[in-house]
C-alpha cells in the first residue's frame, strides 16, 4: 500500500472511531437525561389538576374547625375569594413541581438501573427502594417549595405575601436558611416510604393489567395504575403530612411547635387520633386524576425520547 493511502485509512479509522465515541457519549447523556425530561412534562401536566385539591387540603388541614368539611372549605373559599382563591400559591409550584418531578424520576431511573444493572425486570423491592431513595433526594428542595405553597394558601381573605418570591424573601430575611427548610424533616419522613409505595404499587398494577405477552401496558392500566399509585401512597403519607403543613403553617417568629414531635403530641392532645387522617379524602381525589396524567404523560414522553434516541443510534 502506497504510505500516502496508509496515513489517509489511519485518519479514517480515527474520524470513524472519534465519531463513535461522540454518539456513544451522546446516546449516554440522553439515555440518562431522560428520566429527567419525562419528570418534567409529567410534573407539570399534574399539577394542572391538581392544584384547587391541595389547596382545599392544606386548609383543612391547618385551619381546624374553621375550615370543616371539603364542600363547607370549598364553599367558603369562594365566597371569601372566588375562584382565582383555590389556585393561590400555584405559580411558584408551577415552576417547581417540574423541577421535583424532574428530580424524582430522574434519580429513580438511574438509581433503579444501579441497583439491578438495567435489568429489564426488576424486583419490587428494587423499584421501592429506588422509589424511596429518589423521594428523600427530592424531598429537600420540597420541604421549601412546600413551606412557601402553604403560607400562601393559608392566607384566606388577607394577603400578606405579594407572591411566592416575596414570601420566600422575608422568611429568609427574618429566620435566615434555617427557616427557610422549616418542616424539612418531617417531609423527609413522608416522602420516602410515600414514594416507594407509589412507584412500587404503580408498577405491580401496571404489571397484573398487562396481559401475557404484552411488554408494555395500555393507556388505559397506565391511567388506572398511576390513580391508584397516588391513592396509595397518600393513605401511607397522611398522618405525617398533617404535621409538616402544621410545622409549615405556624407562625415562624413565635412557633406554637418546639418541633415535629411536639406538633405530633399537642395535635393528639387537641383533636384526638382523627386529626392524623384530616384531609385524606379530599387528598385522594386529588391524588387519582393527578398522578394517572403524571404517569402517562411521563411513561409516553420516556417512550417518545428512547424512541427517537433509537432511531439516532441506527443512522
Amino acid at each position: 500500500m502506497d504510505p500516502s493511502e496508509e496515513n489517509f485509512s489511519q485518519v479514517d479509522r480515527g474520524a470513524d472511531m472519534y465519531q463513535e465515541s461522540g454518539n456513544s457519549i451522546t446516546s449516554d447523556l440522553i439515555e440518562y437525561g431522560s428520566d429527567f425530561a419525562a419528570g418534567l412534562a409529567g410534573g407539570c401536566a399534574g399539577l394542572t389538576f391538581g392544584h384547587p385539591f391541595d389547596t382545599i387540603k392544606v386548609r383543612q388541614q391547618t385551619m381546624g374547625d374553621k375550615c370543616g368539611t371539603i364542600l363547607n372549605c370549598l364553599k367558603r373559599s369562594l365566597e371569601l375569594e372566588g375562584p382565582k382563591g383555590l389556585f393561590k400559591g400555584m405559580a411558584f409550584p408551577l415552576v417547581s413541581v417540574g423541577f421535583l418531578n424532574s428530580i424524582f424520576f430522574g434519580v429513580y431511573g438511574n438509581a433503579l438501573k444501579f441497583i439491578d444493572n438495567g435489568d429489564k425486570e426488576p424486583s419490587y423491592s428494587s423499584i421501592f427502594m429506588s422509589g424511596a431513595f429518589a423521594g428523600a433526594i427530592q424531598a429537600v428542595p420540597a420541604s421549601t417549595i412546600e413551606l412557601v405553597k402553604v403560607k400562601l394558601q393559608g392566607q384566606i381573605g388577607r394577603n400578606e405575601f405579594k407572591g411566592p418570591f416575596d414570601c420566600l424573601r422575608r422568611i429568609y430575611k427574618n429566620h435566615g436558611i434555617r427557616g427557610c427548610f422549616r418542616g424539612l424533616t418531617p417531609t423527609i419522613l413522608r416522602d420516602m416510604p410515600g414514594f416507594g409505595v407509589y412507584i412500587a404499587s404503580y408498577q405491580a398494577m401496571c404489571d397484573f393489567a398487562t396481559p401475557e405477552g404484552h411488554h408494555q401496558p395500555s393507556v388505559r392500566a397506565m391511567l388506572l395504575s398511576g390513580g391508584l399509585g397516588g391513592v396509595f401512597s397518600w393513605i401511607v403519607n397522611i398522618p405525617i403530612d398533617i404535621v409538616k403543613s402544621r410545622l409549615q403553617a405556624d407562625n415562624l417568629s413565635n412557633p406554637k411547635y418546639k418541633s415535629s414531635w411536639d406538633c405530633v403530641q399537642q395535635s393528639y392532645r387537641n383533636n384526638g387520633w382523627r386529626v392524623f387522617w384530616r384531609g385524606l379524602p379530599v387528598s385522594c381525589l386529588r391524588a387519582f386524576p393527578v398522578n394517572s396524567v403524571t404517569f402517562v404523560v411521563y411513561s409516553q414522553t420516556l417512550a417518545y425520547i428512547q424512541r427517537t434516541n433509537g432511531q439516532r443510534q441506527t443512522v
